[in-house]
């Protein structure tokens, strides 16, 4: 794996080993895979879709973990919350809808953990089941179980994200406090050999770094260490979270440019478990609401709504700082 990050102008984060996700088209009929990652790249450059190509699912509001840079509060993955848990049924409606509208990729997660939830592979099994191409979640990786590991691979899932951020036990202790990092990589190692004995492509392994003043003098050693061991690397820019008192942490190094117009509004929309729908998948994103999903019918009233309409011609016109949220999104990392 080459060492060099890609950096989209319009996204936060950099890709190491972008092009991997090429092999996906050796797994989906490539005809279909080609028209969809068009028209993502189409709205990844500020094209207007007449649909967002796609949605995330905030499946739960929970985390096991206390992270310093998110907002969310940790509670207990034996259920805490559950009576907010996404319902199965609306999932599959917004799915159907969604799809002949022309969604064609889903995230099955905002800031929560999404393996906290034990029945997600049969949200996974039924968007393949309907036709979405690219299904993907993002995981602190403490709960992927030899089990979970071996349902995921089967289940149609095309991209799993790890967010790690250390090297070290003692650095990772200060940005997942809760975690242990003997035991996430552990955990991951045995998912990259049961999917090597399965003999599988998906789903693609990315491990994602996110960059603060905690752990920045460990990025090129993370970046050394995982280069050889998985699919892609993800070197996110910090976004200082919401909701979060007294939060000191920065980060010194960036790729951000003063003339950023970011995609999202673009791309996707947002369904939080409370039926919110978000603009975006930031943190800010939940201090722009767009409205609430009664029916699946309002996601395209959200995205043609003048909010949305409004927060692209804004990101357009290349002036992001005019949005109290948006600015604070791409500066507020900053030190």
């Amino acid at each position: 794996m080459e060492n060099k990050v890609i950096l989209n102008s319009t996204e936060l984060t950099g890709i190491m080993n972008r092009d991997e996700m090429n092999k996906l088209s050796l797994v989906i009929e490539e005809k279909k895979w080609n028209e969809y990652r068009k028209k993502y790249d189409e709205a990844a450059n500020l094209k207007l879709l007449s649909f967002p190509i796609q949605i995330d699912f905030e499946l739960n509001s929970s985390c096991n973990l206390k992270c310093p840079m998110c907002p969310i509060s940790a509670e207990s993955p034996k259920g805490k919350g559950k009576s907010t848990w996404f319902d199965f049924e609306l999932y599959k409606k917004i799915i159907d809808y969604s799809y002949k509208e022309g969604t064609r990729a889903i995230k099955l997660n905002y800031v929560n953990e999404p393996l906290i939830r034990k029945d997600i592979i049969k949200f996974i099994e039924y968007a393949k089941s309907i036709g979405i191409l690219d299904i993907y979640l993002s995981t602190n990786g403490i709960l992927l179980t030899k089990k979970i590991s071996n349902e995921l691979i089967d289940s149609g899932l095309t991209r799993l994200q790890i967010s790690i951020d250390a090297v070290s036990e003692e650095t990772y202790q200060k940005v997942r406090p809760g975690g242990k990092l003997k035991t996430v990589i552990t955990n991951l190692q045995n998912f990259l050999e049961l999917k090597k004995q399965k003999n599988k492509i998906t789903p693609l392994t990315r491990v994602n770094f996110v960059k603060t003043s905690l752990n920045e003098s460990e990025l090129g050693e993370f970046i050394s260490y995982w280069s050889d061991k998985v699919d892609m690397i993800g070197v996110q820019e910090f976004v200082k979270p919401t909701k979060v008192k007294n939060n000191t942490i920065t980060s010194k190094k960036s790729f951000k440019k003063k003339n950023f117009k970011c995609s999202f509004p673009f791309k996707q929309l947002v369904i939080t478990n409370e039926k919110k729908i978000l603009p975006c998948c930031t943190f800010w994103g939940e201090e722009l609401p767009i409205n609430t999903l009664v029916k699946p019918e309002d996601l395209k009233n959200a995205w043609n709504s003048e909010k949305m309409l409004s927060l692209r011609k804004t990101h357009l016109n290349g002036d992001y700082q005019n949005i109290t949220q948006c600015k604070n999104c791409v500066e507020g990392g900053l030190s």
